[in-house]
């Protein structure tokens, strides 16, 4: 049975319509990743273009991200995951930033209408296909360094002036970033209203759910996934989780850090375009990535990722990357793209 990363590149050719071209595209933009798969994307096709706008409706994360920078930056990681996929089919236009204009709009993609079979980019083959398997790797990497010519190949991604990228392969320092993030989940866990944000978020291993956390995601067995919800809401395991999440990122070879000058939605939306950026092009090499944002995000623990990392740029998105024989025998579920265009 076809999934929704069953999507074979000849089929664009087939698309006459360029508004049907940009529903094609959208397939691409819903695989990105965001806060707990709450998806929080909606797009509106006029014309040319694909204005896509933040589905507060859905998003009810106040407890895990208060300030609303995931909420940005999930958006950030959708608008890349369409961008590559329109400058690969060689329809790519421009991106605008639309914060503000209008109440829940966030951007807008503008395309032309010049695709042929002769005229893809392929510079962007890579990071296309990485998009339909790319997962948030979960447990421990293998003792395997990357090279430095995957180094050299991500530093040149970063075309922001305003974002920093901080690759992290001092174990010493990765151990500290690690200790932090310990200490973030054991924060968070502490507070019964994380607990219960959390619980609901989080979904058994045959839930037909489209949105939220799988249990199998997680490595989970089917029996705990059933249990696990009412685990995390009435007790606090924030020690026991902040153990795991210390043991994966100590295995990393490689912690990479985007850092911003200051807090706002647009360098948040640019954070999380750099990131998949950087994930996906990880994934083209075969390399897993796992995302650790608690020393980010509970408190004043990112001051202290500040002194570890010597910068005065604000931290805003960090993940692990390494090698990892795990891959999971289902991805998590996406809602359609179809289902999320409004008219």
């Amino acid at each position: 049975m076809p999934t929704i990363r069953d999507i074979h590149i000849d089929n664009f050719f087939e698309i006459v319509l360029l508004e049907d071209k940009i529903k094609f595209l959208l397939r691409y933009a819903v695989l990105a990743p965001s806060t707990h798969n709450s998806q929080p994307w909606l797009f509106k096709i006029e014309n040319n273009s694909c204005k896509i706008y933040g589905d507060t409706v859905v998003y009810t994360i106040e407890e895990a991200d208060p300030l609303g920078r995931d909420f940005y930056i999930s958006l950030g990681c959708c608008i890349e995951n369409l961008i590559i996929a329109a400058k690969f089919f060689n329809v790519y236009d421009k991106v605008v930033y639309r914060l503000g204009e209008n109440k829940d709009l966030i951007a807008e993609v503008l395309f032309k209408d010049n695709a042929d079979r002769e005229n893809i980019d392929k510079n962007f083959e890579k990071n296309l296909y990485a998009i339909l398997k790319r997962f948030n790797a979960r447990g421990e990497f293998k003792k395997e360094k990357i090279s430095d010519s995957v180094y050299q190949k991500l530093s040149g991604l970063n075309d922001f002036d305003d974002l920093k990228i901080d690759f992290v392969i001092d174990e010493g320092k990765i151990e500290k970033i690690a200790e932090l993030t310990a200490a973030g989940l054991r924060i968070a866990y502490a507070n019964p209203d994380f607990r219960k944000e959390m619980s609901g978020w989080i979904n058994n291993n045959f839930s037909k759910k489209k949105k939220g956390i799988p249990g199998y995601s997680l490595r989970m067995p089917a029996f705990i996934s059933f249990i696990f919800p009412a685990l995390i809401r009435f007790f606090n395991i924030g020690k026991k989780l902040g153990w795991l999440n210390y043991k994966s990122l100590i295995s990393a070879p490689l912690i990479c850090l985007i850092s911003s000058k200051e807090n706002s939605p647009l360098l948040w939306l640019k954070t999380g375009r750099l990131a998949e950026r950087l994930m996906l092009e990880f994934y083209s090499f075969n390399i897993k990535t796992s995302v650790f944002v608690a020393a980010l995000e509970m408190g004043e623990l990112y001051k202290e990722v500040q002194k570890v990392i010597g910068i005065d740029y604000v931290p805003q998105f960090l993940f692990a990357a390494g090698y990892m024989d795990f891959s999971p025998k289902k991805m998590t579920p996406r809602v359609s793209a179809e289902s999320k265009i409004i008219f």
